[in-house]
């Protein structure tokens, strides 16, 4: 070890600089009577120096947010490959299928291949999306779970489907000799390097997602406006949705092999029925806020109650939304020829969106919301669906659907059954205060148990042996029947329960994909299980 002369010099201001501080402490401790050091003064001004500095640590902090174009740059040079492969994807769409991941998914139908190279491309952008919109402000913490999330299901797929098993030749098969022999074909160590990158990427994900997560933990800051208009929009909620969309589609493509119109018809369809149901969600809290209902004691929606947006920035989403929805629904009664059901269908599911909670007598509070939320979410919605689609209502989606219906009005009760007290002191009458706690337990109990028998008898009756693949989801429901009878759980009650609404709505959907025949397969009970685990992982 060598010193600088610069170096050397620095000893002496060192060495004073120690000096000082003894003496300082000599005179202090001279200075109290019982000898002891008194640090109170020094203690009171860490302690306002910190309460203040507490009130920015997580803005000023945050290791997520974003402080320069140096910032921004990082995360678009990380992810911006990912938005630009996901949008060749999505051009190239149909020929990737025939070519790449039908061959990699087979000996499963076509239709799966679309489903899960859709999966590909939605969660690829999305994730992407996700991760750069996380450098704004400290609802970065949660873009960045979500999307590191998104991604890495996008990893794992796509590195079976283009190089694990590439137009259905595993890797392990395409020589005896390991990728680091000499005899090693070029084909196995490009694999080779494109499979080890993708492990790299998957591992930073993981860290980008675990430092947002250990964020979130310590952190005690109010949520940021950005995280106000996403905890606005309810997107747990979604499943709702497209859980009866998803099992829609494979009834008609798969059970009665009807061909599609196309995607960006069906994809529009879809995103216009949330439209609507964000504007529901939002009149929704709007209402229960000004009615006194919902209180920052037990409010589950903590949009308003904790002042993450103002009323009229929730007026105007919810304006945003429905004007979107109707946009749609005038095309979509031009486009089916003014057709009669297309007319009444949607009058009457924007009627019961919006009038479960506003009006002079709000659907919810006189004990018919559960029966307008089946109806919204079930028959009404599908039919609606159906006609636009393919000109048709087919009692076959009907069936198969309301299986679908019966987890979304779980959900809703599971709200009800939180909020008893609450809505009881205000005079409203749901289902579950019409019923009792243990009456309404019960009745929970039923409505996901009766699902899956509902899903079993159809599939007996139209001779579809896929609707087993709802058993898959089984266990999931059997535990929510006992998790809603713990109170330290309760709140977030009805979020779980949607999170098994898509779980079911998948796996119900995915076996009628791959099983629509009376036969089952081991092949696909499997798949649908598989499928079902990931989500559980990914909804956790």
């Amino acid at each position: 070890l060598t010193l600088s002369s610069a170096d050397i010099a620095l000893v002496p201001a060192c060495c004073g600089s120690v000096r000082a501080a003894f003496s300082a402490m000599r005179r202090r401790r001279a200075a109290t009577p019982d000898g002891q050091c008194d640090h109170s003064a020094e203690k009171t001004q860490a302690v306002v120096q910190n309460g203040h500095a507490s009130e920015h640590c997580d803005e000023a902090l945050s290791l997520l947010k974003a402080r320069g174009c140096k910032d921004f740059l990082a995360r678009l040079s990380f992810v911006g490959i990912f938005v630009t492969e996901n949008i060749l994807h999505a051009i190239n769409f149909e020929f990737e299928i025939d070519a790449m991941v039908a061959p990699a998914v087979a000996p499963l139908p076509r239709e799966a291949a679309v489903c899960l190279h859709l999966v590909h491309i939605i969660f690829g952008l999305f994730g992407a999306a996700f991760v750069i919109i996380s450098g704004f402000d400290s609802a970065g913490r949660t873009a960045m779970t979500k999307g590191t999330s998104m991604m890495l299901v996008f990893m794992s797929t796509i590195t079976w489907t283009w190089w694990v098993n590439r137009q259905g030749i595993p890797y392990w098969d395409l020589d005896p000799y390991p990728f680091w022999d000499m005899r090693c074909s070029a084909e196995k160590r490009n694999r080779t390097v494109h499979i080890l990158k993708n492990v790299a990427i998957v591992g930073a994900l993981t860290m980008m997602q675990q430092m947002a997560k250990y964020e979130m933990a310590a952190s005690t800051a109010k949520p940021t406006f950005l995280e106000g208009l996403v905890t606005a929009l309810r997107p747990w909620s979604f499943s709702a949705t497209i859980a009866p969309q998803l099992v829609l589609l494979a009834v008609l493509r798969r059970l009665l092999g009807i061909s599609l119109p196309g995607y960006a018809a069906t994809f529009m369809l879809v995103l216009s029925i949330i439209a609507i149901q964000c504007a529901a969600n939002l009149v929704n809290s709007y209402v229960d806020f000004r009615r006194g209902i919902d209180t920052k004691d037990n409010a589950g929606d903590r949009t308003l109650v904790d002042g993450l947006v103002t009323p009229t920035v929730l007026k105007v989403l919810a304006m945003f939304c429905t004007v979107w929805w109707f946009a749609f629904y005038a095309w979509s009664v031009v486009a089916t020829g003014f057709h009669h059901m297309v007319l009444g269908l949607a009058a009457l599911g924007t009627f019961l969106a919006i009038g479960y909670t506003a009006g002079p007598a709000p659907l919810k509070y006189i004990g018919l919301g559960d029966l307008a939320v089946f109806i919204s979410f079930g028959p009404g919605v599908v039919a609606y669906s159906s006609i636009v689609l393919v000109g048709a209502v087919h009692w076959e989606a009907l069936a198969f659907t309301v299986p679908v219906g019966l987890f979304v009005v779980a959900t809703l009760h599971a709200n009800n059954y939180r909020d008893i007290e609450s809505d009881s002191s205000t005079g409203a009458r749901t289902v579950a205060i019409l019923l009792g706690p243990k009456a309404s337990l019960r009745y929970y109990d039923l409505l996901l148990l009766g699902a899956h028998a509902a899903a079993l008898a159809s599939g007996y009756y139209y001779g579809c042996s896929g609707a087993l693949a709802s058993l898959a989801v089984l266990p999931q429901s059997l535990w929510l029947c006992m998790r809603i009878r713990r109170r330290a759980t309760l709140r977030t009650q009805d979020e779980e329960t949607a999170k098994s609404t898509m779980m079911f709505a998948v796996a119900l959907g995915l076996g009628i994909v791959i099983m629509p025949g009376a036969e089952p397969s081991r092949l696909g009970l499997a798949v649908c299980v598989l499928v079902v685990a990931v989500l559980k992982v990914f909804a956790n």
